[in-house]
């Protein structure tokens, strides 16, 4: 018998990418699986355009400040109060599509790798031969991440590697089998409310003994340029600082600061190198702008 998939998609707005989503779930080959999306306050009808066109998701209503990680959680917990610990949780975003055999390849690779957390190769989903993700090495020591392997062709990756081993998982399509929320918890809302609770979660599980591995096959097709705040599309001053504040960024300090405390020997000068590589790289942007606006002046 298959065992259960709770999907757990956390929503706010961008409804065409929500129904795109479902609509590639719904051509499932592994079909013992429950979709719930937690709406997060939404303003586009999200609710009632999902139950009228698919009327077999679980939609959850937030009150609009439970952001990726409490809507996340929520779904999680509601998939907890019928799961088995032989079943799994998915964590998806709304921004991506998937082939008919993705969930397929997620248990796959789950039973050849056990026990572990699955991770989703990512790719464009406008072209579909680029890599965005597919696993990464990550130093605690300079802040630096990197990929696991370096080839970034699609059809390549998945000629050479079936799985590959990876030092963290983002929540862009990791399944996680049922039996680890009770030895490490949920995803920590209180320190990353937004950000990096993916990357948080999927350390502690290596804490605990768990292998974290991405299947090839197991592709999610990624609208990559749909993100939070951030200076590399307008490399302002006042964008920078506003993405070193904003819980909508990734590079938020305050969000730094718990996971270089957390996950790194250095600890608060983690959180110092980390801060100075955001603004190197903010400031070859910065530049770089600036040098085009002037040569073409």
């Amino acid at each position: 018998m298959q065992r259960k998939i709770f999907i757990v998609i956390p929503v706010f707005n961008n409804i065409k990418y929500t129904l795109r989503c479902l609509e590639t779930l719904e051509k499932q080959e592994y079909t013992n699986y429950q979709t719930i999306v937690v709406n997060d306050g939404s303003s586009d009808n999200t609710t009632e355009k999902i139950n009228a066109k698919y009327p077999t998701v679980v939609v959850l209503e937030g009150d609009g400040n439970l952001w990726w990680t409490g809507a996340t959680n929520m779904g999680i917990k509601y998939a907890l109060q019928q799961a088995k610990d032989s079943d799994f949780v998915l964590a998806l975003n709304n921004d991506l599509e998937v082939k008919k055999n993705y969930l397929t390849e997620l248990v796959k690779a789950y039973d050849h790798s056990k026990p572990c957390l699955i991770g989703s190769i990512s790719v464009h989903l406008n072209d579909p031969e680029h890599v965005a993700f597919l696993g990464e090495k990550w130093n605690p020591y300079t802040a630096k991440s990197r990929p696991t392997i370096s080839e970034n062709c699609y059809s390549k990756v998945v000629e050479q590697h079936e799985y590959i081993p990876s030092g963290a998982l983002p929540g862009r399509g990791m399944l996680i089998p049922v039996e680890i929320f009770n030895k490490i918890g949920l995803f920590d809302f209180d320190r990353f409310p937004q950000y990096l609770a993916d990357y948080d979660f999927s350390r502690r599980a290596i804490y605990a003994g768990y292998k974290l591995q991405v299947s090839t096959k197991a592709v999610v097709m990624s609208v990559v340029e749909n993100t939070g705040v951030s200076y590399i599309a307008d490399p302002t001053w006042k964008t920078f600082l506003t993405s070193l504040k904003s819980i909508k960024s990734p590079n938020r300090v305050v969000t730094r600061y718990h996971y270089g405390m957390t996950h790194s020997p250095l600890r608060f000068g983690y959180v110092i190198i980390k801060t100075l590589r955001v603004s190197v790289s903010f400031l070859r942007a910065w530049i770089l702008k600036n040098t085009k606006f002037a040569i073409q002046r």
